[in-house]
């Protein structure tokens, strides 16, 4: 009887042994698995922080637009002067040079 039991434990032991030989597998494939999410994490969150950093100013753009608005009606009013002072000194220029054709 006392060596069927040493058996039975024998046994046991091996299997007990065995199985926390695959759990043991299993954490360190865990352990590897977290730092590699770890280094994910943090290079997504460096991504994360860029993209912040470039969209801040989104919600900036409704007040640029009306300042753009005013720039563009002044830029057109400017080019419209500039046309009618080009045509006056064209007209100037055509009257100076039939005056000396004479």
């Amino acid at each position: 009887m006392d060596t069927a039991i040493i058996i039975v434990w024998t046994a046991t032991l091996i299997v007990a042994l065995l199985l926390t030989g695959v759990i043991l597998k299993l954490v360190f494939l865990i352990v590897r698995t977290e730092r590699d999410i770890l280094k994910l994490a943090a290079t997504t969150l460096a991504g994360a922080e860029g993209i912040v950093r470039n969209t801040a100013l989104i919600s900036q753009l409704e007040t640029t637009r009306g300042g753009a608005g005013k720039i563009l009606s002044v830029a057109g009013l400017i080019a419209a002067v500039s046309a009618s002072i080009d045509q006056k000194l064209r007209s100037v220029g055509a009257a100076l040079t039939e005056g000396t054709r004479k």
